[in-house]
């Protein structure tokens, strides 16, 4: 997206890009950084990424260093730990917009943590807070619906102080004014997100999830480490700087079950701050007991839930290796076309193979999520909303064959398990008519790869025999 956008494509236009603008403005520069530098796009964003976490976590680190947190000495010895959880801890995740906006916000909750810290010391300076508010910005700024992240620390730190003024700390007039000066950047240069690509959001893709599954998945392990972090000190009182982070950490879930797709990313937020909560609880001073070390059995015990929490951010979606040698074999720099709904069934092989990708779409996730909402409403007798998305299907699929037809794409990618977009196609006279000019040269578990055989004549289509 980045690169054909720097290449002269029009976002919203030309690249039908489901994300606001913020999203391509994020990783837009690191694109165009490695263009200029000759370098590979994948390298840079991964420098890019690992470089927003050491911002992030460094900048926490001053603030906390300037707070003078009774933890500090042992907080400062677990930063690599700290780290980590930012930068293994993702798998799946890793340079998604969520895991880079969690990074940039941990400064604004160490901030609200000093804030609730009742103290005669020092207070926050100008400077300080208008960085901690603007690095917080950039969470709601990928997702609005973070702002309950943000929210709800402060509404902590108001109880904990029994004061409302503190709701209108410097930090958060930033965010509120970073937040008001995007929306009206995006009225103004990005209209068609707003009046084409949202409605269409939301009317379908944004319909569809998996609540149960998501409760299965992340459910009970996330209970599991709220649990521990009373079973880790026992008798001792959460600290603010814990306290702040455990409250993110259940706003965070919020938009993850609202969302109820369950992808790694929609739970890293508060995963990932819920774990940080629990590092930050090893590192609490016990006054009546300074010395008194936590037994090996709960650390084990610790070690075994950050573990069990980390595995939904470790399965894979790299194509297979087998599958990448075939194709490399088979074919140099293909123009590629995809039927399918998941994204990872396109990317990165398409890039594996220096290839290039011919559709203004990412993958074919809106006749999937129209053709799932019409049989749905098919089946409750709602025959009014069944033809909308009857329609909405129709006229995507019409618009695909369009393409293909036109562009005629060297690779067709296949994603085996969209049965209804296959079966749609199949029923379709001009897309049997359409493969015959392909062959399958390769497959794995999720995909299946057809290749135009140059060998065979182009029939020309009927409308061009009459003319």
């Amino acid at each position: 997206m980045s690169e054909r956008v720097l290449a002269g494509a029009r976002l919203y236009v030309d690249l039908f890009e489901v994300n606001p603008p913020f999203t391509p403005w994020m990783f837009m520069p690191a694109v165009a950084l490695a263009h200029a530098l000759g370098l590979s796009p994948e390298v840079v964003i991964h420098l890019y990424a690992y470089a927003i976490c050491l911002v992030g976590l460094g900048f926490a680190a001053l603030i906390a260093k300037q707070a003078g947190f009774a933890e500090n000495r042992t907080l400062f010895s677990m930063l690599p730990l700290l780290l980590a959880l930012l930068v293994i801890l993702p798998g799946n995740a890793f340079s998604e917009r969520e895991h880079l906006g969690v990074a940039l916000f941990l400064p604004s909750l160490v901030l609200a943590a000093w804030r609730a810290t009742p103290t005669d010391g020092a207070r926050p300076g100008m400077l300080v807070a208008v960085l901690a508010g603007l690095c917080g910005s950039v969470l709601l700024l990928v997702k609005p619906y973070y702002a309950l992240v943000v929210l709800a620390p402060a509404f902590y730190v108001a109880w904990r102080r029994r004061s409302i003024w503190s709701l209108f700390a410097i930090e958060h007039w930033v965010i509120g004014f970073a937040c008001v000066a995007y929306l009206v950047a995006v009225m103004l240069l990005y209209p068609e997100f707003l009046s084409v690509i949202y409605p269409t959001l939301a009317d379908t893709y944004m319909r569809m999830g998996n609540l149960p599954g998501l409760l299965i998945a992340y459910g009970p392990i996330y209970l599991i480490a709220l649990l521990i972090l009373r079973f880790l000190r026992p008798g001792l009182p959460l600290s603010p700087l814990v306290s702040v982070f455990t409250v993110a950490s259940l706003a965070a879930m919020v938009p993850l079950i609202y969302q109820a797709k369950g992808w790694p990313y929609h739970a890293f937020p508060a995963f990932s701050l819920v774990l940080a909560a629990l590092f930050l609880r090893t590192a609490q001073i016990d006054q009546s007991s300074p010395g008194k070390a936590i037994e090996p059995a709960r650390k084990l015990l610790l070690a075994a839930v950050i573990a069990a929490a980390a595995i939904p951010f470790m399965k894979t979606q790299k194509p297979n290796a087998e599958l990448v040698v075939k194709l490399e074999a088979a074919v140099h720099q293909p123009t590629v076309a995809l039927v399918g709904s998941d994204i990872a069934a396109g990317h990165p092989l398409t890039r594996m193979l220096g290839g290039t990708w011919i559709s203004r779409y990412c993958s074919d996730w809106l006749s999937e999520s129209a053709l799932y909402l019409s049989a749905i409403a098919t089946g409750n007798g709602d025959k009014e909303a069944a033809d909308h998305y009857r329609e909405i299907a129709d006229r995507y699929i019409d618009g695909k064959l369009a393409e293909l037809e036109t562009k005629r794409p060297t690779m067709i990618i296949i994603q085996k398990n969209d049965r209804a977009l296959a079966e749609e196609l199949s029923r379709r006279p001009d897309y049997v008519r359409f493969t015959q000019d392909y062959r399958a040269v390769a497959e794995d578990e999720t995909v299946r790869v057809l290749l135009r055989d140059t060998s065979v004549s182009q029939a020309p289509s009927p409308a061009a025999a009459s003319d």
